[in-house]
C-alpha cells in the first residue's frame, strides 16, 4: 500500500474512532467524554481534539487492534475565550494553566482545555494565524501534530488538519522527529521524548537526537525524574536510566554525524 493509500486508511480509522467518543453515552468510561463534548457543544464553541489525545487513539487501533483510552484530552476551542470557558465549566476546573487554559476533571478524566489563540505558538508568533488549521505546526512533536473536529453539523465532514501530514508519516515509519523546535520548556521536551520513544517503541529522528543530545548532557537523574513527577504525576523512569539512553542517544548521533 502507498503512502497515500495508507494516510487516508488511518484517516478513516480516527474519523470512526472520534465519532465513537462523541456519541456512545451508554458506555461507561466513555460517558464523561461524552457529556463534557456535549457542553462544549451547547455553549457553541467549534472545538478539535487536539496532539497527544489522537496519537494514543491511533496507536491503540494500530497495534493493539481496539479503541484506546488517551491517558487525558487535549481539546481547543474558537470563538471563545477563558473567562467563557471558566464560568461555563466553573465546578471541573481542577486549575487554570500558565497559558490561559484549563484543566478539568470529571470522573478519572482529566481534560485540557484552552482558546485556540492561547496556543503558545501562535502567542509567540512562530506559526501562522491562531486557527485550527495552523494547529498543526504549533507542536513540538511529530506525532502530535494533528487536530480533529470534536463535533460537527449533521451531514457535514469531520474535518482532519495534518498539514503536510507529518503526524502520520510518524506513525507509518515509528519516528518520533522535532515539528517545531522552539518551546518554553527544553527539559520537559527532553522527558517526554524519552517516555514517548520508550513506550511506543519509536526510534529517535536526527533532528531530535541532536536537540536531545544539546539540551539532554547536563540534565541529571534527579531532575529528569522531579520533570516526570510534576507531568505526569509519577516517576515512569528511574533517573539514572534516563541519563544512560540519553548517553547512547550521545553516542550514536555523533557516530552518526561523522
Amino acid at each position: 500500500m502507498d503512502r497515500a493509500a495508507r494516510i487516508s486508511q488511518l484517516k478513516s480509522l480516527l474519523r470512526k474512532d472520534i465519532d465513537y467518543l462523541c456519541r456512545r453515552y451508554d458506555r461507561g468510561w466513555i460517558k464523561p467524554i461524552a457529556r463534557t463534548l456535549k457542553e462544549i457543544r451547547e455553549a457553541k464553541l467549534p472545538a478539535v481534539f487536539f496532539g497527544g489525545t489522537i496519537r494514543s487513539l491511533l496507536f491503540s487501533r494500530l497495534w493493539k487492534a481496539r479503541l484506546g483510552r488517551p491517558r487525558d484530552l487535549d481539546i481547543v476551542v474558537a470563538g471563545g475565550d477563558v473567562d467563557l470557558l471558566r464560568d461555563r465549566f466553573r465546578e471541573l476546573i481542577a486549575r487554570e494553566t500558565r497559558f490561559g487554559g484549563l484543566k478539568l476533571r470529571r470522573e478519572n478524566w482529566q481534560f485540557d482545555v484552552w482558546p485556540v489563540q492561547r496556543t503558545w505558538a501562535f502567542v509567540q508568533e512562530q506559526a501562522g494565524p491562531p486557527e485550527f488549521a495552523s494547529l498543526p505546526a504549533t507542536t513540538f512533536f511529530n506525532l502530535e501534530s494533528i487536530a480533529i473536529d470534536a463535533w460537527v453539523e449533521p451531514g457535514q465532514p469531520r474535518a482532519i488538519y495534518s498539514g503536510d501530514d507529518r503526524f502520520f508519516d510518524g506513525l507509518i515509519t515509528r519516528t518520533l522527529e522535532i515539528n517545531l523546535e522552539e518551546n518554553p520548556f527544553p527539559t520537559l521536551c527532553v522527558v517526554r521524548s524519552l517516555v514517548m520513544a520508550a513506550g511506543g517503541d519509536f526510534s529517535i529522528g536526527p533532528h531530535l537526537a541532536r536537540y536531545l543530545t544539546r539540551h539532554g548532557s547536563t540534565v541529571t537523574g534527579s531532575e529528569l525524574e522531579d520533570v516526570q513527577r510534576h507531568h505526569y504525576g509519577v516517576i515512569r523512569h528511574k533517573g539514572d536510566t534516563m541519563v544512560r539512553w540519553l548517553e547512547h542517544i550521545s553516542d550514536f548521533h555523533s557516530r552518526d554525524s561523522q
